[in-house]
């Protein structure tokens, strides 16, 4: 079946097309976020994460390497970003110093920002994280919505590695780690 394109969809709630979210990529190089290929959006994102989980792979012509695939809302639109490298480590310590505080990722606003570094072949950035609160009611709107969609990109095809943190039961899931 088509779509109508004589019709708005619906804009109240949150926006979510089965299997596609809204793509950001991390231009390390360049030092900006951006929405797909070309349309930059900054040196900051602000993302209400609603999943995320480890992956591997040869993806996008770079060599076999771990990645972290982020389900996050932003201007209430379900988005999606990958990580690797020195960005994934800053996103797992961002994760075990969150937990360290009895807080999650979900009970708040992540704020992603491309910091510079330089190395012995130039310059480049790399992607810290840091939180924000949020409100009560925000989160409980984001677990309602997550609750009742089966979020996902169909793009990736991959499988989660879950892990435990040290510590902790067995059984005691905490993250894609």
């Amino acid at each position: 079946m088509f779509t109508n394109v004589f019709e708005a969809p619906p804009m109240d709630g949150i926006i979510y097309i089965p299997g596609r979210p809204r793509q950001y990529r991390a231009d390390c190089k360049a030092g900006q976020f951006k929405i797909g290929d070309s349309k930059m959006v900054g040196p900051k994102l602000e993302m209400e994460i609603i999943g995320f989980r480890a992956i591997e792979g040869e993806l996008f012509n770079y060599p076999y390497q771990q990645w972290v695939e982020i389900l996050f809302v932003r201007e209430n639109v379900v988005s999606q970003i990958l990580i690797k490298t020195e960005s994934l480590d800053n996103f797992t310590n961002y994760y075990l110093e969150l937990a360290q505080q009895q807080l999650n990722v979900g009970m708040g606003i992540t704020v992603a920002r491309m910091a510079k570094r330089s190395n012995d072949t130039g310059n480049y950035y790399a992607v810290e994280f840091e939180f924000q609160n949020s409100k009560p009611e925000r989160i409980e709107e984001l677990q309602l919505f997550a609750s009742e969609h089966e979020i996902y990109s169909a793009r990736l095809n991959a499988t989660t590695t879950p892990t435990t943190l040290p510590g902790s039961t067995e059984d005691t899931e905490v993250g894609p780690f």
